[in-house]
């Protein structure tokens, strides 16, 4: 079975990003399926695309979104592969294929997974949000084989929006597990209880909040540290709010990095104060490294960690009881330590890139 693995841009920091290096492996764990990666490479968004060349992907590069030479690009693509399946990502890969379809005729059998709905990063694009986030029901239901959704709660609001049940299957992510990581060195923050958040720096990502709580832990005299890694479209106006907050001796902003593993390991208490959430590849990092986890109540979050067992759930865009769980696990090690360890075990039974690789592999051949 030969399939066409397929992603609209790639930016490494998005959990959807990191999904697809896990999707384009595949075929080393079954040889009965080929796998043919490639990505619409969009040249002006200057991604980190090195992991992407060492697995051999193929590229589509167009100058920017409104380049629209990768229609013919791909349809002599999926013309010469001849897969028996289109393997899309996300809103943009559904709606790649449905003009591939209407423009090029292309009838292959046709797979997405859903990473959750569209949230719009700037007001003007707010105004595509219905667009984005109705149009790909209606190819889910009209042209869509099947539907790979990653928590249960974007399986629920599609069969609620009439995507018939059979279509859709939910399949948490999974990540490769990594032992015996040798942590950064972050000497200079040593008498320091250390903060980390990962991720894509967006709106949605709810790091002002973050800065909020961590204002009020100013307040209280504690000692902590806190860094920021990933890159994104709110990164100026997070270090402004850091300035304006005073927090510059307690806050670094570390820009793209790729060991992230080895940050963690460095680090005490891993925050991700998203306001909306599908399944984090975030938390699986930081729940695989062993480490303390604050997440919101939002998405999926809730199907990673356990509510005071594997980590700390707060509610969204609270800067109070943010702080308090901050505060609550700053304060006590042995906490901090029970949920680290508890995390990495529900890691280990639940969310590996073999069990995720191996239910793909059932849901592709069915």
């Amino acid at each position: 079975m030969k399939v066409i693995n397929l992603i609209w841009g790639f930016t490494l920091g998005a959990g959807i990003d990191k999904c697809y290096l896990t999707y384009a492996g595949l075929g080393e764990i079954d040889s009965s399926i080929e796998m043919k990666n490639v990505c619409i490479d969009i040249q002006n968004l200057n991604s980190h695309t090195e992991p992407l060349r060492k697995i051999g992907v193929t590229f589509i590069p167009i100058k920017n979104k409104r380049d629209l030479s990768w229609v013919k690009k791909l349809n002599h693509l999926l013309k010469q592969e001849q897969a028996d399946i289109v393997f899309t990502h996300g809103f943009n890969g559904a709606i790649v294929m449905m003009i591939e379809r209407l423009l090029c005729g292309n009838k292959t059998k046709l797979i997405c997974s859903y990473h959750g709905a569209y949230h719009a990063p700037t007001p003007i694009k707010k105004l595509l949000s219905p667009i984005y986030n109705t149009l790909p029901v209606f190819i889910y239901k009209k042209y869509a084989h099947k539907v790979i959704c990653v928590e249960n709660i974007s399986n629920k609001y599609l069969v609620s929006k009439g995507v018939n049940q059979s279509k859709v299957v939910t399949i948490h992510n999974g990540i490769t597990d990594i032992k015996d990581v040798i942590p950064v060195n972050i000497s200079s923050h040593i008498n320091n209880i250390s903060l980390i958040t990962a991720s894509r720096i967006t709106p949605e990502k709810g790091i002002v909040y973050l800065l909020e709580a961590l204002s009020i832990l100013k307040q209280k005299k504690l000692s902590f540290h806190y860094y920021m890694i990933g890159e994104g479209p709110e990164l100026e106006n997070l270090k402004n709010r850091t300035i304006e907050l005073q927090l510059d001796s307690y806050v670094s902003f570390i820009g793209y990095q790729h060991n992230i593993p080895q940050w963690l390991a460095a680090c005490d208490i891993f925050v991700l104060p998203s306001l909306n959430e599908c399944h984090s590849i975030a938390i699986l990092e930081a729940m695989r490294a062993g480490k303390a986890i604050i997440a919101t109540e939002v998405g999926g979050n809730g199907e990673s960690i356990e509510n005071n067992l594997s980590g700390l759930l707060v509610p969204a865009k609270n800067c109070n009881v943010l702080a308090d769980a901050l505060y609550k696990l700053i304060s006590d090690e042995k906490l901090r330590k029970t949920l680290g360890e508890n995390a990495r075990k529900r890691f280990l039974y639940l969310f590996t890139e073999e069990v995720m690789q191996q239910n793909l592999i059932k849901a592709l051949q069915s």
